[in-house]
């Protein structure tokens, strides 16, 4: 993803302010980038905090000098990303955190920069510790974090960094921009879920790991649909095996449960007649909307299951639990 021209395009306000700031020698010490779900707030953190350290910008992150390809590579030690989508950011990362940037910078720039991502996914005891790291900021250390909840943050955090709110954009356009681009219409009506942006599709495409995990989960998820349609007793069996065999890590049941939730929300519009995204899928829709009673009821229960993610229980415990629901509905 081309993260300049992405800012430059479609969030001009940020792009300016940043840069004003950044050549007046006037950054603040903490950024708090907040976006939907799907927006690349991971992506302009990185990318912005990059640009304080740039050996060459021009006039924002080079993203092919000597310390941006560092920090690409994880092998730049004053730079620090905690990412709080792959796992609840604890207290002991926080006071790992603050030790670390007691100490004299390694780089000769005396420069420390840190990322906080989704901080939403924050115990109390580790936000505690974050609050009094950024009442009393170090001279030349850059905080960046980024959420999906702005409301779910404590108001004493946002107001002690400058916010930048990534706007969303248009879904129907991003699908058509991605389709345009060669992929997929079912792919890119799905992963515009996802993926906000066009270039982070096809970069996603093309990433054989992620988009491995993409497939065999909505495989998986066509394959229990399907038989639900027809057999419970057929589905249960493909839940329990053929799904718990596919469907093995954190990002593939994101996946799955996403997509289920895509697909629950576009039968609830459907009921109500409205119009609906996955027009790729709309049979499936259709029946899926006479099956159901309360499809509603279904999506909330999905919405909640995504929650259980980050709390590391059993894999399938929630995949049953999305049947049992499912089944008896």
């Amino acid at each position: 993803m081309q993260v300049e021209e992405y800012l430059k395009k479609h969030q001009p306000i940020i792009y300016k302010t940043f840069l004003r700031a950044l050549e007046n020698d006037k950054l603040s010490h903490a950024y708090l980038i907040s976006g939907n779900f799907g927006t690349p707030i991971f992506e302009v953190a990185k990318f912005l905090a990059k640009s304080i350290i740039c050996d060459d910008r021009s006039p924002l992150a080079c993203n092919s000098c000597i310390t941006c390809l560092r920090v690409d590579d994880d092998n730049y030690p004053d730079f620090i990303v905690i990412d709080g989508s792959k796992e609840t950011i604890k207290k002991d990362m926080i006071a790992s955190l603050e030790t670390s940037f007691e100490k004299e910078a390694m780089e000769k720039k005396g420069i420390k920069i840190y990322i906080l991502n989704l901080i939403e996914n924050m115990g109390d005891e580790a936000t505690n510790s974050l609050l009094k790291f950024l009442e009393e900021p170090y001279p030349n250390i850059y905080a960046f974090l980024t959420t999906n909840n702005e409301s779910n943050i404590l108001p004493t955090i946002i107001s002690r960094c400058q916010g930048f709110h990534i706007k969303s954009l248009n879904r129907n356009e991003v699908i058509a921009d991605a389709v345009l681009s060669g992929i997929n219409s079912e792919d890119a009506e799905f992963l515009s879920y996802f993926y906000n942006e066009p270039n982070m599709i096809e970069d996603v495409v093309n990433d054989k790991k992620s988009f491995d995990d993409y497939v065999k989960a909505k495989t998986s998820l066509f394959d229990f649909l399907n038989a639900l349609l027809i057999d419970k007793r057929e589905a249960t069996y493909i839940a329990q095996y053929l799904v718990g065999k596919n469907v093995k890590t954190k990002e593939s049941l994101r996946f799955f449960i996403d997509m289920l939730t895509q697909i629950m929300e576009d039968v609830v519009s459907f009921s109500y007649g409205k119009d609906i995204i996955l027009n790729s899928n709309v049979e499936l829709i259709k029946k899926l909307s006479d099956k159901f009673e309360d499809p509603s009821e279904i999506l909330i229960h999905l919405l909640k299951s995504k929650n259980l993610i980050n709390l590391n229980i059993n894999q399938s415990l929630i995949i049953d639990h999305l049947v049992y629901l499912m089944r008896e509905e």
